[in-house]
């Protein structure tokens, strides 16, 4: 296929995800809560847009590339060894031993190597992918992408995913959590290019440390993918400091089971973290309010594994308790549907 870096040209089916409304009732307000459905992109989350951005401008500056190596988590490296077996091109995914079944089983399926990445003493998984993946860099030749510290990154949704998501507003507040730190600094970069009203927020665990330093000084690990990171973001030193909401993972994975009990979502687990941060900035609020939750990835790649991995991680009473919480607060949502979306981002 002839190659080319616009956005607006991408051969792939990615961008214009659709956003599904909610109507949420707490005391006497009704508020609009609306998803952004990243888990519409053709491989599956937000991490698509990163991806194709991040190697299509690395090609549009260097030229054509047999083999790439990254780091990630988990989705990053899904899309990215997904579109590199489109293209024809060599990739190698540096993970760790915590990357979802589904992921796993994905990028090894697009025919890309998975290499887990073992943390030396003292460092952190996300550390060790990042040297891992510098490593084999420099032993095979192949280009490092470098999505964690690679501005392409943020820019990817300075340019591409904010502009689609503000095109249907305005909205009081938007929310999202961080993992590498890309969507979030991202946002913050248009948001200072287009001055408004709309607060920008943050949802991580209590553990995380990704844009502000932690509660809890950032030592227990974390127990839900992409949820937040234990490593500094390179994107980090936003100012003014972003609005941050911090959320409990048993509280996540109890709403995520009940969101899907009610049939009111398909998100992620980590999105499912996002809309309780925004049911949460909701219930302080003394107006009807419209707020936006940028939603990664779907449940498909959690669900199979909600049972064995992720409740013991956190504890069945844990669990249970957060359930017997949440109830109320699940049963008083209403899901609208897609909202019409009439303008389109700009190809940057």
């Amino acid at each position: 296929m002839p190659f080319s870096t616009a956005v607006a040209s991408c051969p792939f089916k990615i961008g214009h995800t659709p956003l599904t409304a909610c109507q949420v009732r707490i005391g006497d307000l009704t508020h609009e809560l609306l998803v952004k459905e990243e888990r519409c992109n053709e491989f599956g989350s937000v991490k698509d847009r990163v991806a194709w951005y991040i190697l299509s401008k690395t090609i549009e500056k260097i030229g054509p590339v047999k083999s790439v190596v990254d780091a990630s988590s988990g989705n990053y490296g899904n899309a990215l060894a997904c579109i590199c077996q489109r293209l024809g091109i060599g990739a190698t995914i540096v993970s760790s031993a915590s990357i979802s079944a589904h992921n796993a089983a994905q990028i090894k399926g697009a025919g890309a190597r998975l290499v887990i990445a073992e943390p030396k003493p003292g460092e952190t998984s996300n550390a060790a992918r990042m040297r891992v993946a510098g490593e084999i860099a420099e032993k095979d030749g192949s280009v490092f992408l470098d999505q964690y510290s690679n501005p392409l990154n943020p820019a990817a949704h300075q340019n591409w995913t904010a502009p689609e998501l503000f095109a249907a507003g305005p909205f009081d507040a938007v929310f999202m959590t961080s993992s590498s730190g890309g969507t979030s600094r991202g946002f913050a970069d248009y948001k200072k290019a287009h001055p408004g009203h709309t607060q920008l927020c943050l949802v991580e665990p209590e553990s995380s440390c990704a844009f502000l330093d932690s509660p809890s000084g950032c030592t227990d690990k974390l127990k839900i993918p992409a949820f937040g990171s234990q490593r500094r973001s390179s994107f980090a030193g936003m100012k003014p400091d972003p609005g941050m909401i911090r959320m409990d993972e048993a509280a996540t994975l109890a709403a995520f089971t009940l969101l899907h009990e009610h049939q009111l979502s398909k998100v992620g687990l980590s999105s499912v973290g996002v809309i309780l941060g925004a049911l949460d900035w909701l219930s302080r609020q003394d107006t009807p309010s419209r707020v936006a939750c940028i939603c990664a990835d779907g449940d498909e790649r959690y669900l199979d594994e909600i049972q064995s991995r992720y409740i013991p991680a956190v504890g069945q009473q844990a669990y249970e308790a957060a359930r017997a919480r949440l109830a109320p607060v699940i049963a008083g949502m209403r899901l609208v549907g897609p909202v019409q979306q009439t303008a389109k981002a700009a190809a940057q």
